[in-house]
């Protein structure tokens, strides 16, 4: 796979006052807090908090885990050694893809490199940025989605049709479940990913299936075993949903990256799309849920603005104020 640079715009990173991260916006407003640089291949992909309001995001073709403030202020707390930007290895380009947070303060990476000692699942310390690989993943693995749950770390695999699972404290990683729900349609012809964005919510490991528009549930059996994965939803035809995040009451917030929208799937099977393009959504990778106070009303979005997905080319992070508290992690 071949992707030209050459269309890129450029554009000066621009980081919005501090007060846009401070103030307290009525139900429904959206803003865009920072725009990053396209030129820099700066494509933000996921988000995490922690509880000291710091905000971190993986800038999936350059490596780099982005720390910001919560004055605004910007600093890169790591940079992982994925290989040159834009490398095909194994069955699609090299990135760092996922990224959460524990109890701890740990910072745990899905990284998806070039280089077969650093393929795989990453801890990270939040404090000074040192990292260590926690477990390799094979060259036809693509770890992407990432959770931390009862002292386990999960995986969704985009390109082979499994979740994996590794202890927090490193070790082999193991196959956690491998069934053809999870499967995907990546082909140089077509590179749709299979099992995408991964949370927890009430002792479930749910995956978001990018291929066929699925949400899937897998219970957390007493024993730590996976229970009978089942399909919990649906996306719109012709959507998949790349990452989402939970709201209180079980609503799932889905961003569909290429088709650049923003899904909610509700309890009783219905769904609404309740941004679009239109709206300044460029190829949204992720969405979050502010961890403390107020801020679990917002919903924090991510546009990757893809270069080989982009007409825009408008990376950025969003906020969009909700009338409702998205769920706390489920550690």
């Amino acid at each position: 796979m071949k992707t030209k640079l050459s269309y890129l715009v450029l554009a000066v990173v621009c980081l919005m006052p501090a007060a846009a991260f401070a103030h307290g916006p009525d139900a429904g407003t959206l803003e865009t807090l920072i725009l990053f640089n396209p030129a820099q291949l700066e494509t933000p992909e996921s988000i995490a908090f922690d509880v000291a309001g710091n905000t971190y995001i993986s800038l999936a073709l350059t490596g780099e885990i982005r720390k910001i403030a919560p004055d605004g202020t910007q600093s890169t707390l790591a940079l992982l050694p994925i290989g040159p930007p834009l490398t095909v290895c194994g069955p699609f380009l090299n990135a760092v893809t996922g990224i959460t947070l524990d109890n701890h303060g740990n910072l745990y990476a899905s990284v998806v490199s070039c280089f077969l000692e650093s393929r795989g699942i990453w801890r990270i310390s939040a404090a000074d940025g040192s990292g260590e690989v926690l477990a390799t993943l094979p060259l036809a693995s693509i770890p992407n989605g990432i959770a931390v749950h009862k002292g386990y770390v999960y995986v969704a695999d985009s390109s082979l049709p499994r979740v994996w699972r590794v202890p927090v404290g490193g070790g082999t990683a193991e196959v956690w479940i491998e069934d053809p729900l999870l499967a995907g349609l990546i082909t140089p012809e077509l590179p749709l990913p299979g099992a995408n964005g991964l949370q927890v919510f009430r002792n479930e490991i749910y995956v978001a299936n990018s291929s066929f528009g699925t949400l899937l549930a897998i219970p957390v059996e007493p024993d730590g075993s996976a229970g009978e994965i089942r399909v919990h939803a649906t996306m719109p035809t012709g959507t998949g949903c790349d990452d989402f995040a939970f709201d209180v009451h079980g609503s799932i917030y889905c961003t569909t990256d290429p088709t650049g929208l923003l899904v909610r799937l509700d309890p009783d099977g219905t769904t609404e799309i309740l941004l679009t393009s239109a709206d300044g959504l460029d190829g949204p990778t992720s969405a979050a849920f502010g961890r403390t106070g107020a801020d679990r009303f917002n919903l924090y979005i991510n546009n990757g603005a893809f270069p080989f997905f982009s007409t825009t080319h408008r990376p950025s992070l969003m906020r969009l104020h909700l009338g409702v508290q998205g769920e706390p992690p489920a550690w």
